[in-house]
């Protein structure tokens, strides 16, 4: 009789009771082992062996050259690769994602990286969703911009040069084109929105109205940030964390602090959350909390998971951020789910039997608090880096001034 040893914690794609799951799993396994003994060695004609694979394997040029730059990456992450080998829950786009993310990352971050993303890639829960490439991209970011990484790609120093330019097409029309900060693009995209549901335009109309009716709407941004940490690093939803002089010129922008501790105390007497209530919810969710969802927080809907009917009372412990559709499956009846009202974990049952455990990635969560404090010591130890160069500086360039003084 066969054992099967299933671990405390694992992702779906490693769950060994998942018929699918164990056979696509092979499948990651043999892909990427094939690719590991096909890659080339330092004396090899690197296009050779693009062209080459891309006849045996069916994939463009671009992939397979994606894919030996991955691996490539990934030698250099002695960590996650250890951890790649005994799970091989890292398809071939996360291993991309990986390795564009870390494009031109200073060397010396290498370590210290490796221990952060292969902490970030293994499972915490059991049956565990995997982070998606755009999730894995984002974490990077994050670390990138922790350890102030000159190439941190899309950091923006909030007061950075903005751009702006058009782009006429042969049918008429006109595209437009604007860099601005990730906060600036989100209460920009916002604000269309809100035009566009309340006048019934289209979001492109919607813009142009904006634009040259001068129309004026508010939009409500929470900026999520720790105020017992020094340099504590600033959270958005839909954008995730911010760079430090991003995070620092927008925070000062607030017009008002809520204590988010007062609001998960806090039950709503109808059945809608008051605004306290909901920025407390979305930052512990983060988004929708349904496996394998990316939607953010600011774009789902509040669901009480005991129906406010039913008794169920309007505040964190029983409200959960679903998006609409995942919503209005919950409400069918197709999916059931149990929260943890303090961690924001998420058991979510189908109606066929499947099953998966969402970890929150909110800034309310307790691995979000480890995360920030994480962020604050790196940030404090570089600011003393930079305090006490910049007083030694000063002072070799006063000796300096003084051995060149005349003696009279």
């Amino acid at each position: 009789m066969n054992t099967v040893h299933t671990p405390i914690n694992y992702y779906t794609v490693n769950n060994p009771a998942d018929p699918q799951a164990v056979v696509l799993n092979d499948i990651t396994r043999q892909a990427h082992l094939f690719f590991e003994q096909a890659m080339p060695g330092e004396d090899t004609d690197f296009e050779l062996t693009v062209a080459s694979l891309a006849i045996s394997t069916g994939l463009s040029r671009r992939r397979v050259s994606n894919m030996i730059m991955a691996f490539f990456q990934l030698a250099d992450l002695p960590l996650l690769n250890i951890r790649q080998h005994e799970l091989f829950h890292l398809d071939q786009q996360r291993l991309i994602s990986i390795s564009q993310a870390l494009f031109g990352l200073n060397p010396e971050h290498l370590p210290i990286v490796d221990e952060l993303l292969t902490d970030y890639l293994t499972p915490s829960a059991p049956n565990q969703p995997l982070p998606l490439p755009g999730a894995i991209s984002h974490k990077i970011k994050a670390i990138r911009d922790m350890l102030k990484d000159p190439k941190a790609t899309g950091t923006n120093t909030g007061s950075g040069k903005k751009e702006f330019s058009t782009s006429d097409n042969p049918d008429g029309t006109t595209d437009l084109y604007a860099t601005v900060d990730p906060v600036e693009g989100k209460l920009i995209t916002d604000a269309v929105s809100r035009h566009a549901e309340a006048t019934g335009k289209t979001p492109g109309e919607a813009f142009v109205d904006l634009i040259l009716s001068k129309i004026k709407i508010t939009v409500q941004l929470n900026i999520y940030r720790a105020t017992d940490l020094a340099h504590a690093p600033a959270w958005v939803s839909g954008i995730g964390w911010l760079d430090e002089a991003t995070g620092h010129h927008w925070a000062a922008q607030a017009t008002r602090t809520q204590d988010m501790d007062k609001a998960f105390g806090k039950h709503a007497a109808g059945h809608d959350p008051t605004p306290d209530i909901r920025a407390a919810v979305e930052g512990r969710d983060g988004g929708c909390t349904a496996p394998y969802c990316s939607v953010p927080a600011t774009h789902c809907d509040l669901d009480h998971r005991i129906n406010h009917a039913d008794g169920g009372c309007t505040c964190t412990a029983n409200l959960c951020c679903l998006c609409r559709r995942h919503h209005n499956g919950k409400t069918c009846g197709r999916t059931v789910y149990l929260q943890d009202p303090v961690t924001g974990i998420v058991v979510t049952i189908l109606e066929n039997g499947k099953w998966a455990v969402t970890v929150p990635e909110g800034p309310l969560t307790p691995q979000s608090a480890r995360w920030a404090q994480t962020v604050s010591q790196y940030r404090t130890a570089h600011h003393k880096r930079w305090a006490a160069a910049a007083e030694h500086e000063e002072a070799t360039r006063t000796a300096e001034v003084q051995e060149d003084e005349p003696p009279f």
